[in-house]
């Protein structure tokens, strides 16, 4: 990392070279994801209309074809089973989002809307490399099973994905889980209504994989708003950190962020953990029903956290409070034999706004943070 003109060494001793490629490579492949109409153009369009069968539809087509689903506007579409898109398909509505500014963030306002019928645990489960805008999704049901209760379920998903203005909320476990991929200009809001969820999926999204969200405005979630856990494992594509970065993230039950049991050294540690890069963001009001602050690392290796913004704030008119606590950012180690160490962890030039940093000396560097 470069500090002050100088070189840094991490533990790791790479991670600098790691961020300034995936950055580059990142930016890189949004430009040909969004610009490269000619070789991500699906095969076909077909056209769901208001009252048609859209799991029905989406779920029949053929697997082989790569397939646009473009939704009829201002009407909900009731999914009875799980919609499976498959690789190289997308799911668009037929107007585009509107959006509402909000700081660093962009709030999608859209036109279409996928409701998860009673009982149903994943509402939308896409398989290899996938795109989705315009869409509301809500309602998974949390069963006390794993992987139960979610609005969009990523685990199949490539990392090459991407996902533009959509809004996820309203689900029992979480949002997004296994989040694989680029979220770009999203909200996240309402998850996590069943508290049995708590700590074992609840937040707005949740990844074991390194993966991206940004311009998004993650909120009102009674778990994490934004969680990389078991391992936050590296990738095999542009991602070489667990990106979170210009972001409004607010008035979440847990932390903002959350970044968690992932090392590649000491204790029950594996090779290929990832990083954190956490930046830009604006990480107001969270921790609500668990003091562990704006950010929260917890036996986690590797984590930058830069350019933050913290404390008591009014943001395009509205106000948002202080973290609970006045906690911006807490780093934790459980001392758990069966969990690994935390080490590495940088809290650079972020703006606390009277808040506090527990703890920094040791393994944790803070520096030009006021």
């Amino acid at each position: 990392m470069i500090r002050g003109g100088k070189q840094v060494t991490t533990r790791r001793g790479t991670f600098n070279v790691l961020l300034a490629i995936g950055i580059f490579l990142s930016v890189l492949t949004l430009y040909l994801i969004e610009d490269n109409s000619e070789a991500n153009a699906a095969s076909r369009t077909v056209n769901i209309g208001c009252g048609q069968d859209v799991d029905n539809i989406t779920n029949g087509d053929p697997a082989l074809t790569s397939t646009q689903f473009v939704l009829a506007p201002d009407c909900t579409f009731t999914a009875s089973s799980t919609l499976v898109p498959k690789d190289l398909d997308r799911v668009d509505c037929a107007i585009y989002p509107t959006f509402i500014p909000r700081g660093p963030a962009l709030d999608p306002q859209t036109r279409c809307t996928i409701d998860g019928a009673a009982g149903l645990t994943q509402v939308m489960k896409p398989q290899g490399t996938f795109a989705i805008s315009g869409i509301m999704v809500r309602g998974g049901d949390y069963t006390g099973a794993a992987g139960t209760g979610v609005g969009i379920a990523e685990g199949n998903m490539s990392n090459w994905s991407w996902a533009w203005g959509i809004v996820v909320r309203d689900n029992e476990g979480v949002g997004i889980s296994n989040a694989h991929g680029v979220h770009e200009q999203i909200e996240l809001t309402n998850n996590t209504t069943d508290p049995n969820a708590l700590g074992h999926i609840g937040a707005g999204i949740r990844g074991v994989d390194e993966f991206n969200i940004e311009e998004s405005y993650v909120h009102d979630t009674q778990g994490n708003g934004v969680w990389c856990d078991v391992y936050c494992n590296d990738v095999s594509s542009y991602f070489n950190v667990f990106h979170v970065h210009d972001n409004l993230i607010a008035n979440n039950g847990r932390a903002g962020v959350r970044f968690e049991e992932t090392a590649d050294s000491g204790q029950d540690s594996q090779p290929n953990a990832g990083e954190a890069l956490i930046e830009n963001n604006e990480v107001h009001g969270n921790g609500t029903n668990s003091v562990r602050g704006g950010v929260s690392v917890h036996d986690a290796q590797h984590a930058l956290i830069r350019n933050n913004g913290f404390g008591a704030v009014t943001i395009a008119g509205v106000s948002y409070p202080r973290n609970v606590s006045s906690i911006a950012v807490r780093v934790t180690d459980s001392g758990r034999s069966d969990r690994p160490d935390t080490a590495d962890v940088n809290i650079v030039n972020n703006t606390l706004n009277g808040e506090t940093i527990k703890t920094c000396g040791g393994v944790v560097t803070c520096l030009g943070n006021q």
